[in-house]
């Protein structure tokens, strides 16, 4: 009796062991998968997300890959429009940067909006088109455009080109879009503007920032505004190069401590006298990983002081609620329902410019 007794123990003990090693590994096997799933994602999301913007230091690939070919036969047909301005369409001419768009504006505008975008956001460009974009009245103000580089995604390409014949409101370069290829996307921005669209002041903004748009415009107009010159946005005063973390600055890449004033990447201000200049000097100033900071560099090499306003909002000096203050011209971090409830708020100003300008018309 005693031994079976013994060898029953021992066996319960065996099988308990066996039990909790199998239950150990599937456990493991688990919490593994969860993890790389979770570390995938999250690299996904790290490297699309244009929110997290403040001194941003990104890495323009030193080899850049052009898609073979060309693709201006799709970008001419973006803006819908002939153009009222003497430019001559010279098919011989050079773009300094990627650019690939050679349709011109249809007519002055007092300000020109460019909007930073990637091409998988076509629900904030829906969005912003429905809130800020548009000027309705009949003599418009202000136009809005948008910057995409080219994508590997078939389906996207498809639904880019509707959207392109559709709104006519893109403007394209012949590189495969990428998080840190954003000077390259400022280049081709700024080489339109100077050379296809007639304008007095340009808005450089990212898609996820709310444009109090009557409230710049009437900024603009004050008369304290240099008309010339201008380089205004929230401004980051003598900055430090930051020499870890993920957006770090070796010294090979720039032997500085501190970069050129420079203003916050999601929305600044230039007079058109400046984007000339900027697109002037572009093979004076080497590629640089930040666009911002690259953008400060053109401002000091062409001798244009940056400028503060409170009115251009950035984290982190931003509300982390969803809220309109009074001095408010550009807000980041406005999407989706806050971006809607922002344009709710500003609603009375969207319409009293509109009556003004119907009114003057």
């Amino acid at each position: 009796m005693w031994p079976m007794k013994t060898n029953y123990r021992s066996h319960k003990r065996w099988v308990r062991r066996i039990v909790s090693f199998l239950y150990a590994a599937v456990t493991l096997t688990m919490v593994t998968v969860f993890v790389k799933d979770w570390t995938k994602s999250w690299q996904i999301y790290s490297s699309n997300t244009p929110g997290s913007r403040q001194l941003r230091s990104v890495q323009v690939h030193p080899k850049i890959e052009v898609i073979p070919g060309t693709t201006e036969s799709i970008s001419n047909t973006i803006l819908a429009e002939k153009s009222s301005i003497d430019i001559k369409q010279d098919t011989a001419l050079k773009h300094k940067s990627t650019l690939t768009t050679r349709t011109a504006c249809q007519q002055h505008y007092f300000l020109l909006i460019l909007v930073a975008s990637a091409p998988a956001y076509f629900d904030r460009r829906r969005d912003i088109r429905q809130t800020w974009a548009s000027d309705s009245s009949l003599n418009p103000r202000w136009k809005t455009i948008f910057m995409l580089g080219q994508t590997r995604n078939s389906n996207h390409s498809k639904q880019l080109l509707r959207e392109e014949a559709y709104y006519g409101d893109l403007i394209r370069a012949d590189y495969f879009e990428d998080y840190w290829n954003q000077t390259l996307k400022i280049e081709m921005g700024f080489e339109w503007a100077a050379k296809y669209c007639n304008f007095t002041f340009l808005l450089k903004a990212d898609d996820d920032v709310f444009v109090n748009t009557p409230a710049l415009l009437s900024l603009l107009d004050n008369t304290k505004t240099p008309k010339t010159g201008l380089y205004l946005g929230h401004l980051y005063k003598h900055p430090r190069v930051q020499r870890k973390g993920k957006w770090l600055v070796t010294q090979e890449e720039y032997n500085e401590t501190h970069y050129p004033d420079f203003c916050a990447g999601p929305g600044y201000i230039l007079s058109q006298d400046v984007i000339v200049s900027f697109v002037d000097i572009f093979d004076t100033i080497p590629k640089y990983k930040i666009d911002d900071a690259y953008v400060g560099m053109l401002a000091k090499e062409a001798g244009v002081i940056p400028r503060h306003h409170a009115g251009f909002q950035t984290p982190p000096y931003l509300s982390r609620t969803c809220v309109l203050l009074r001095n408010t011209v550009v807000r980041h971090a406005a999407v989706g329902k806050c971006l809607f409830d922002l344009f709710q708020k500003a609603m009375p100003l969207f319409l009293a410019n509109r009556l003004n300008f119907t009114g003057a018309s």
